[in-house]
């Protein structure tokens, strides 16, 4: 009995010191990726973007996004932030998802900044990168070579953080 109960105790203190070197840095910021660094975009293929004319100091931030996304819908704030800054571009993309729940989803939060809404556009655009589900949003300098990706809901921090 004292065998069965010293080997318990061993288990369990095994697996709190496995579950505690497992937990996150808090510091890291998990949703970052650099999978698409320095790829570059073809604007040329695209309508929306083939008009781009973006300064040296700018960055364009490109947002996938759905209305039935929760994520989705708690980064708008933060997409306006970053639009608000004369130094970034936002356009958003809507996949997987009707153009009528988009321009409702656009009204409906008071969306200040450019959307594409229209599938076969938004699949040129976002064929040209790597990015896995929604929200995704991924940084171009004015070269439009991707700087980062982010996977997953976004602040406004994150995105100037990156461009500092």
């Amino acid at each position: 009995m004292i065998k069965r109960n010293i080997i318990l105790l061993l288990l369990l203190a095994i697996l709190f010191i496995s579950y505690q070197n497992s937990k996150p840095d808090k510091n890291l910021n998990p949703t970052n990726s650099q999978i698409n660094n320095n790829l570059s975009i073809d604007v040329t293929r695209s309508e929306k973007l083939s008009s781009m004319n973006l300064a040296s100091n700018q960055y364009l931030v490109l947002n996938l996004w759905a209305s039935w996304c929760i994520p989705c819908k708690n980064e708008v704030t933060e997409l306006k932030k970053i639009h608000s800054d004369e130094n970034y571009i936002v356009i958003g993309l809507l996949v997987e998802d009707s153009v009528k729940n988009g321009e409702d989803f656009i009204v409906d939060n008071s969306i200040n900044y450019e959307n594409v809404l229209n599938e076969s556009e938004v699949e040129i655009i976002i064929s040209q990168f790597i990015w896995s589900g929604i929200p995704t949003t991924v940084v171009l300098n004015n070269d439009l070579q991707i700087v980062n990706t982010f996977n997953g809901e976004i602040t406004a921090e994150d995105i100037f953080n990156t461009t500092d």
